[in-house]
């Protein structure tokens, strides 16, 4: 990883270690079920200190208060978040306040979110993708929600009221069905296709990040009992059947995170949204990228494409074996895999939402035709 990656990441990292460690999660989910709603509210006051930190706004310009980042800072951000099991929507607000900064900086709708935001209040993200009933994760009680939905060019933007959720596979994350067309306010922004498509691709791919920092994190938890539970006079970790299962875990989301790397550099380098346009070191490719268009776009969806089916097959291996290396033990609620391997679960279901397996290796193919074809 480059020196100026690893000097912004590393604040990242100890603020998670100090302030998202499992074990403060693991409390507030047995005082949630011991009927208070700590955990909620707990939730919400480490979202207020990651706003505070500005980390939302990685990908909004510096001439519009953002850090100004791209995406390959921001799935390095993600992946560690992975890895801390943050339970809260990062990656969903990383890429809608960078599009909405983007369509309409100074609308009222923009300004009350970035209001809020900073305030830490605003945290829910409906999932709108389908037209019907609406999938709320991250559901904290007090908290106004927003979706974003892209119709005929026009992005709709609507915000409502907070509703009280509940644990679903995943315990540390209060999840809801929310009826459509319960929305206070809203507005719609202009928006071609390309842009919004843009939009949607860094949101998956930040998403998978995420995905891999949990599955990277559980591997190194199999890793470590295997060289210390010990069996038969060795360390389990000795016998080829753990040694190179695990070898393979390691190999295949290894695989993944290249493949993260690569559509997150595509996305950064070919973007032609303002925000990035004047970064010296994007200037000379995002003017290349602009010259091939839409040859350019569909690079970075088959690229996102490749590393979404990857990372989910991946991690969705890892974390079972992971829980296999731990035996019995595993399926405990006391050991510390159990947690990964539902968050894990949680967030592949969130990606299959949009494309099943079998769709997205349809959509692969097809891309890679048309790449071929182009080519």
């Amino acid at each position: 990883m480059p020196y100026d990656d690893e000097l912004l990441l590393d604040p990242v990292r100890r603020f998670l270690d100090e302030q998202c460690t499992l074990a403060t999660l693991r409390a507030a989910t047995q005082t949630a079920e011991a009927g208070c709603r700590a955990a909620p509210r707990r939730h919400a006051g480490l979202w207020s200190q990651i706003c505070q930190l500005g980390w939302p706004r990685l990908l909004v310009a510096e001439k519009q208060d953002g850090i100004g980042m791209d995406m390959i800072d921001a799935v390095g951000l993600m992946e560690l978040a992975g890895r801390a099991l943050l339970p809260l929507p990062l990656g969903y607000w990383m890429s809608s306040l960078a599009l909405l900064t983007r369509l309409a900086p100074q609308s009222p709708f923009t300004k009350a979110i970035e209001a809020d935001m900073l305030a830490g209040s605003l945290v829910g993200y409906a999932l709108n993708e389908n037209g019907g009933p609406i999938f709320v994760p991250y559901c904290l009680d007090a908290s106004p929600l927003i979706t974003l939905h892209y119709a005929d060019g026009i992005v709709q933007a609507r915000r409502g009221a907070g509703m009280e959720g509940r644990p679903g596979v995943d315990p540390l994350i209060d999840s809801a069905w929310l009826p459509a067309g319960q929305w206070q306010t809203g507005e719609d922004f202009s928006c071609d296709l390309v842009g919004w498509e843009t939009f949607d691709l860094r949101t998956r791919l930040l998403l998978a990040a995420e995905l891999l920092g949990v599955a990277s994190r559980a591997l190194e938890l199999a890793t470590d009992y295997a060289r210390q539970r010990r069996q038969f006079g060795h360390s389990i970790g000795h016998f080829q059947a753990i040694k190179h299962r695990l070898a393979q875990d390691w190999m295949n989301l290894d695989n993944a995170r290249l493949l993260i790397a690569k559509a997150a550099e595509e996305l950064a380098f070919g973007d032609a949204s303002p925000e990035h346009a004047d970064a010296d070191h994007n200037k000379g490719k995002t003017a290349a990228c602009n010259g091939a268009g839409q040859a350019c776009h569909a690079q970075c969806s088959l690229l996102v494409m490749l590393a979404e089916h990857a990372t989910q097959q991946a991690a969705d291996i890892a974390v079972r074996n992971a829980l296999q290396v731990h035996g019995a033990m595993g399926m405990t609620w006391e050991c510390d895999v159990h947690f990964y391997l539902k968050r894990v679960h949680f967030l592949g279901a969130i990606m299959r939402r949009r494309y099943t397996a079998a769709d997205r290796l349809q959509q692969i193919w097809q891309l890679s035709e048309t790449q071929m074809a182009v080519d």
